[in-house]
């Protein structure tokens, strides 16, 4: 209660119920962060005069960057250095190396 906008995602459930409670919150706008909405059921928004934005496309070239960032992740052992020092450990023992 009291925003204008939600935003959702992919799995996010926003059939005709979902909207319905959301214009009585005063929901103006669902804000989609994927390509897809086929799980926003236009009609009720329409009907409630909701506004449904969505992601249009997906960078080609942020895709190929994050693909390389999880490689060399995997390179440096990052998963298991964040560990190691959320638990105050900061030897690089095991962390060197493939």
């Amino acid at each position: 209660k009291g925003c204008n906008v939600v935003c959702a995602f992919v799995n996010d459930d926003l059939g005709a119920q979902t909207i319905e409670k959301l214009a009585g919150l005063g929901v103006e706008c669902i804000a989609m962060r994927c390509t897809g909405y086929d799980r926003v059921d236009l009609e009720a928004a329409k009907k409630h005069n909701m506004v449904v934005l969505r992601v249009p496309a997906y960078s080609p070239y942020s895709v190929a960057e994050h693909t390389i960032a999880l490689i060399m992740a995997l390179n440096r052992n990052i998963v298991k250095a964040h560990g190691r020092v959320m638990q105050g450990n900061f030897q690089l023992s095991g962390l060197v190396g493939f």
